[in-house]
């Protein structure tokens, strides 16, 4: 075979030079996927490994419940994870229910950036899969310590400007300088950035955790009856209406590594047979998004079965898995 141009080239660097570099044909990532399918569609697969991303959102819109249960999702693949807890609010037996392997999950109650960082770094290098840590807006700055000491300061000594916003940065740069195979999730809470004429929702850290980060989702739940998911509760011989789950919104704000500016939503339980999103409402939604179902009016037709009302579809394929898992292969085909 022809010698090319470009290994004529590489043939005369440096021995030292030429381990750093190597054609960008050879450049390849693995997306891990999430929980909700059509937000893999949307992402092309899934979030990439060896890549920061940020989740953030309102309260109580899921978002460590939506990281745990892909924790578990990844765990049965064999992948190993980690979640870093900020804010001291792991539960092991919410986890459980959620799919996770709590005898094979690192865990480790982090209090502070420095403190995130070093494990990070060293989690990175030892080659991880998966690192969540819940919730960057919970890690304390430098400033709030004594000089080469976990003692904090008194209060008064800890206003300085910024700080959260540049120890995150520093961070961040570290952890992407030796991050190769590691997919990096930071959960944040929601902050206003507040305007001249307007406040937004923004997250912690900055522009810098922004800009390396290859994804940014915002998760929205609104506590609002009109959201809720009411289902059956038994108590006792009696069976009573309760909230069961609610409806959580997605909008992609950005990403490197697929389409931007993409809205979507799933359903989402806390109480009942099926904790987590839920899979198969997730399924018909981005089956139908994907015209894998036909829907005319309040008629849909699914795999030759003329249904009508959306509720009345996801009841069928929980009653008939084989249809399931008929459609879910077609969904995840597409996606």
């Amino acid at each position: 075979m022809a010698t090319t141009a470009l290994e004529e080239l590489l043939a005369k660097l440096n021995p030292k030079t030429r381990k750093l570099v190597l054609s960008a044909s050879e450049v390849e990532y693995e997306k891990i996927p999430t929980p909700s399918l059509s937000l893999n569609y949307h992402l092309k697969g899934g979030l990439p490994a060896g890549r920061q991303v940020l989740f953030y959102g309102s309260k109580s819109s899921g978002k460590s419940s939506f990281m745990l249960q892909m924790i578990g999702m990844a765990q049965k693949e064999g992948k190993i994870c980690a979640f870093l807890d900020a804010e001291g609010t792991f539960d092991k037996a919410w986890a459980e229910k959620l799919g996770v392997d709590t005898e094979q999950l690192i865990y480790s109650p982090v209090k502070s950036i420095n403190h995130f960082t070093d494990l990070t770094v060293e989690l990175c290098n030892a080659g991880i899969d998966i690192v969540v840590v819940d919730s960057i807006t919970a890690l304390l700055p430098g400033i709030f310590f004594e000089k080469d000491s976990s003692d904090l300061k008194p209060m008064d000594q800890t206003g300085q400007i910024g700080s959260i916003s540049r120890d995150l940065g520093n961070a961040v740069k570290m952890i992407n300088y030796v991050n190769e195979k590691t997919l990096l999730v930071l959960i944040s809470q929601v902050r206003f950035n507040i305007g001249g004429l307007y406040a937004s929702h923004t997250f912690t850290g900055g522009n810098a955790v922004k800009f390396y980060s290859s994804t940014v989702v915002k998760l929205f739940s609104s506590e609002s009856a009109n959201n809720a998911i009411e289902g059956d509760t038994v108590i006792g011989d009696k069976i009573i209406k309760s909230k069961v789950g609610r409806e959580v919104a997605y909008n992609i704000e950005f990403s490197k590594t697929s389409p931007a500016f993409v809205t979507g939503k799933y359903d989402f339980y806390f109480t009942g047979d099926d904790i987590g999103v839920d899979q198969v409402a997730d399924v018909v939604d981005t089956a139908e998004m994907l015209g894998l179902i036909e829907k005319g009016g309040a008629w849909y037709t699914v795999l030759d079965q003329r249904i009508q009302g959306r509720a009345k579809v996801i009841e069928y394929l929980r009653e008939n898995k084989e249809a399931f898992e008929q459609l879910k292969a077609k969904v995840m085909e597409a996606c």
